[in-house]
């Protein structure tokens, strides 16, 4: 069996790991895309809140509204916070993937580079062979 051929199986392994990384990095970047959009309709929501309190206020609030705006708008940035760390750990995962991948993209095209020059090479022999046992006929000469 030709050297190439027997690589060829890592050859294969290579290729199906470096797809199944770069499907895991795609996960990844629409999960760190959906935290985004969960925080900017937070960050959204906050403000038309605010918005509504200031308006509620100019038009007198008792003291126990002022407390239940005030509380809702600290737990409200307290989601925000915590979603801010949601996409700040989004952002390293998808890092983290997309290096992955890469390495993985990497290997499988190093490994497929030495199939192909090691095919390059045998076919290179197999012609050498063929012509020395051309050359070596005897001519039939009638």
């Amino acid at each position: 069996m030709q050297n190439s051929k027997k690589l060829q199986p890592i050859a294969n392994l290579a290729n199906l790991s470096e797809r199944s990384a770069a499907r895991v990095h795609g996960s990844v970047l629409r999960e760190l895309k959906k935290q985004e959009n969960q925080l900017n309709e937070l960050i959204n929501y906050r403000d038309q809140y605010l918005n509504a309190f200031k308006t509620a206020s100019e038009s007198g609030l008792s003291a126990v509204q002022m407390q239940d705006y005030r509380i809702f708008l600290q737990r409200l940035d307290n989601a925000i916070l915590q979603q801010q760390q949601q996409v700040a750990n989004g952002k390293q995962n998808t890092e983290s993937s997309q290096r992955k991948w890469m390495d993985k993209r990497n290997k499988s095209k190093m490994i497929n580079k030495v199939v192909e020059n090691r095919q390059q090479l045998e076919n290179k022999q197999a012609e050498k062979r063929e012509q020395r046992e051309l050359e070596d006929r005897p001519c039939n000469s009638n």
